[in-house]
């Protein structure tokens, strides 16, 4: 080409290459635009995948049956504080029957001494009588040894007796401190079983309130998925401007072949027209186009941030105070009815094993006193046998053991008084053995029933309240903040997709930067040699029918193309592949 050619082609050039450049600048701004605003939807997405995490973890933390289990456990811990007043009025009853045979022994005891005292009498009455007699001195010594022997029975019998006494004693006043508590238990168990139910209901509530945020949350989800895939407008508008500039660079090229030499300067001039005509009516078409999937976007957006404020409310809704007009949730009243029965439980239970060492305690004398008692019949025994051959001695000795006989016959009858005595007194202890084991009994019973002591099994019940709150506080808590970022980073999408305005502008410049090049509307009459091949091969750069449609209203359709491959290439995308194309 020479030097006269190409200045020539440079004038010709002038008008498109600035146009280019005006396209060059829009493509860069669409890019940059679309771009961010992508990853910022993005980034919306993953705070909305923890927000969904954490939406998970609330519901598993309110599952049904988990919620049943332990409202069951409450109640049936309840149940068994509810018995407590009944054990109790038993441990009461129980206590005053061993106070009671405890007294009667006592009574006993000084009937023994009573009895014992006027033996010793006797005996020493009948040592005196008989001092004369042959060998009676020694027998009569014998007896009143005996009749010592059973005092001192007696005297350890009387300790054991007061050691047990004061042991009741004991006992009996730690007991009666807190004495027929029904009045408190009944308003624990009350508040207990209120609570057991309210924690039912407002788990129940929560768990709906979640499932509602879930629901909303897909949905707000789902618009975000369905922006980004609007967002393919961006990349459909760099491809289009991209093919405007692929238009100027295909005429321009043509005209500089030698093929295109013959051309007058004016057919050279009108195939530049034409060109710049087939970017101006695509800029137009483009510019409906992308202003219309703008406003789509800029509609998907304004009705997600609604929903996001719908969602934030519901959040709200679900922290603790705010699913019950109690400034408490129903977890923390559960532990404050817990935490009191564990105050006044602990004190019955300490009443309870007090019982029970008594009971211990009481067993272990009453073997010791049947013994003695044991101990003192035998030795009433033995002085009516004495007795009873002294005064088979008086027979033979005649008249001398008158007197010895007389005492002898007192003696005897007044130790069958102690078979009386040791009768009731072995009844008595019978009767408080037999307490004893019922206060055994009742401890037993007690463990066996409830498995753990009742207080141990409340400050699990109080443990299990105490992290099953915290843990649902905390998981509330987090959904809250995970909300707080969807709102925030929603807020940053809003701003960053308010571009269309700009970038409608923008494409609007280059449509009339290029209608201000026309001073004419061109016509293909006469250049149909050049267009032939210039219109092929602008054509081929097109991969939407839109595009092939604004070609055709200039240039016709050339011969031997087919406009269905592109179109079935597009469609066939799937939606990863349009967000990826979305964000280039």
């Amino acid at each position: 080409m020479n030097t006269k050619r190409s200045h020539k082609a440079a004038e010709i050039f002038a008008p498109t290459a600035h146009i280019s450049a005006k396209l060059q600048e829009a493509l860069v701004q669409i890019e940059q635009r679309f771009l961010d605003g992508g990853t910022v939807l993005v980034s919306v997405l993953d705070v909305f995948t923890d927000l969904l995490g954490a939406l998970e973890g609330i519901s598993n933390a309110l599952k049904e049956d988990e919620a049943a289990e332990a409202t069951g456990e409450l109640m049936r811990t309840g149940e068994l504080i509810a018995a407590l007043p009944a054990q109790q009025l038993e441990r009461h009853q129980r206590f005053a029957h061993i106070s009671e045979h405890g007294q009667s022994l006592a009574d006993e005891v000084v009937a023994m001494e009573d009895t014992l005292r006027y033996l010793r009498t006797f005996a020493v009455t009948a040592k005196i009588t008989g001092a004369g007699i042959a060998d009676f001195a020694g027998f009569a010594e014998e007896i009143v040894e005996r009749i010592q022997f059973a005092s001192s029975e007696v005297k350890g019998f009387a300790e054991r007796i007061h050691a047990l006494q004061e042991l009741i004693s004991h006992v009996h006043i730690g007991t009666g401190a807190i004495a027929s508590p029904r009045h408190d238990i009944s308003a624990i168990v009350g508040d207990l079983r209120q609570n057991a139910e309210a924690i039912q209901t407002q788990r129940t509530a929560l768990a709906d309130m979640a499932r509602q945020v879930t629901g909303l949350a897909m949905k707000v989800q789902g618009r975000l998925a369905s922006t980004l895939s609007s967002l393919q407008i961006g990349d459909v508008t760099r491809q289009r401007i991209e093919h405007c500039q692929a238009a100027f660079e295909i005429a321009n090229d043509h005209l500089a072949r030698d093929g295109a030499a013959y051309l007058s300067s004016d057919d050279r001039n009108r195939v530049v027209l034409l060109a710049i005509r087939l970017v101006r009516d695509q800029l137009e078409a483009i510019s409906v186009d992308f202003k219309a999937q703008c406003a789509a976007i800029v509609q998907n957006i304004g009705a997600f941030t609604n929903d996001v404020t719908a969602l934030m409310n519901l959040q709200q809704a679900m922290l603790p105070g705010n699913t019950n007009t109690s400034k408490r949730s129903a977890m923390g009243r559960v532990q404050e009815s817990l935490e009191t029965a564990r105050t006044v439980v602990g004190t019955i239970e300490q009443s309870a094993g007090e019982a029970s060492r008594l009971s211990g305690a009481a067993s272990s004398m009453v073997k010791h006193l049947v013994e003695s008692v044991e101990t003192i019949q035998i030795v009433r025994t033995d002085i009516q046998y004495m007795a009873l051959n002294t005064n088979l001695r008086c027979s033979k000795l005649g008249e001398e053991s008158r007197a010895i006989n007389v005492v002898t016959n007192e003696l005897r009858a007044y130790s069958a008084r102690l078979d009386d005595v040791t009768d009731r007194a072995l009844e008595n202890l019978k009767q408080l053995n037999e307490q004893a084991l019922g206060l055994r009994q009742m401890q037993g019973d007690d463990d066996g029933d409830a498995g753990p002591d009742l207080v141990a099994r409340i400050e699990i019940a109080l443990a299990h309240v105490t992290l099953a709150g915290e843990t649902l506080d905390a998981k509330v808590g987090d959904l809250v903040d995970r909300g707080q970022d969807v709102a925030i980073k929603v807020a940053a999408a809003t701003a960053g997709m308010d571009f269309h305005q700009e970038l409608t502008t923008i494409l609007r410049d280059c449509s009339s930067l290029a209608a201000a090049a026309l001073p004419y509307e061109p016509h293909c009459d006469g250049l149909e040699d050049i267009l032939a091949g210039v219109s092929a091969e602008i054509f081929s750069t097109y991969t939407m029918k839109s595009e092939r449609d604004v070609h055709s209203v200039i240039f016709g359709t050339p011969s031997g193309t087919e406009d269905k491959a592109a179109p079935a290439a597009a469609q066939s995308m799937s939606d990863d592949d349009l967000f990826d194309d979305a964000l280039f």
